[in-house]
Order: C-alpha cells, then sequence, then structure tokens
C-alpha cells in the first residue's frame, strides 16, 4: 500500500514536470498512470482534464471530471474547483447550456465567489442573457463596495 502512494505521487510529480513544460501528452499519460493506482487522488484528475483541454479535447475533459465528481466524494471546495473548470472548458467550447448548469452548481456552494460570479455572467451575455448578465455584474459592483 505505501508502494503505491509513493508510485502515484511519482506518476503525479513526473506529469507536473511536464505539464510545466507544455508537454501536454505527456503530462497526460503519467496523471493517467496516477489516476488508475488512485481513482481518488483528485489533483491528478484536475490536472490531466486541463491538459486535455491544452490540447482541445475538451470532451475528454469533461468525461473525466464528471468521472470523478460521481465515484470520488468530494468536499465543498473539492466540488467548487471541479465544478469551476468544467464550467470553464464548457465556456471555451462555446457550450453555453452546460456551462451555465456547472456555473449555477458551483455559485450553490459558494454564492459569494466573485470569479465564479464573473464566470456565470460572462455565460450569461454570451449566450444573449443580457438583463442576467447585467444583474450579475450589479450584484459584484454591490458586493465590492466598501
Amino acid at each position: 500500500m505505501p508502494s503505491d502512494i509513493i508510485r502515484v505521487r511519482r506518476f503525479f510529480e513526473r506529469g507536473l514536470y511536464f505539464y510545466a513544460q507544455g508537454q501536454f501528452a505527456d503530462a497526460c499519460v503519467n496523471f493517467k498512470d496516477a489516476i488508475q493506482l488512485d481513482p481518488n487522488f483528485l489533483p491528478a484528475r484536475t490536472h490531466m482534464a486541463v491538459s486535455l483541454a491544452q490540447q482541445h479535447k475538451y470532451v475528454d475533459a469533461i468525461k473525466l471530471l464528471e468521472e470523478g465528481r460521481k465515484q470520488v466524494p468530494l468536499r465543498p471546495d473539492q466540488q467548487l474547483e471541479v465544478l469551476r473548470l468544467l464550467g470553464n472548458i464548457c465556456l471555451i467550447r462555446q457550450d453555453y447550456p452546460a456551462a451555465g448548469y456547472y456555473l449555477r452548481a458551483a455559485r450553490k456552494i459558494d454564492p459569494r465567489n466573485s470569479g465564479i460570479r464573473l464566470m456565470l455572467a460572462t455565460c450569461y451575455a454570451k449566450a444573449g442573457q443580457f438583463a442576467d448578465a447585467t444583474d450579475l455584474l450589479l450584484e459584484s459592483a454591490k458586493a465590492q463596495d466598501p
């Protein structure tokens, strides 16, 4: 068992090295090996999703994160991270209904998170829901008042 933990860490750190070098395919190989040894190791899963997105493999990144959401018990802060990442990937894909779904779910976890609020406002604006976008931007402005 301890040797598996060491192997997971080794694969993850090697993946981080390749990620930092911009070698996203090699990073994915190592993150995938870490995930196979420990499916509950969220950092490998999220870094692999970002590496996949960097390669324009958005659907694969979404599947990886959704799979993790279903099989890995996540703390609220982890749920927020995964939902934010899913929302961001969907925004990049211009899938505004899916982005809105994930970002609204993230907002339920942390309604005061200004980053999530602004991403959701962007999603609404890009989807043509200008009234909803404006409401969120005004809410952000009020939240920043002293």
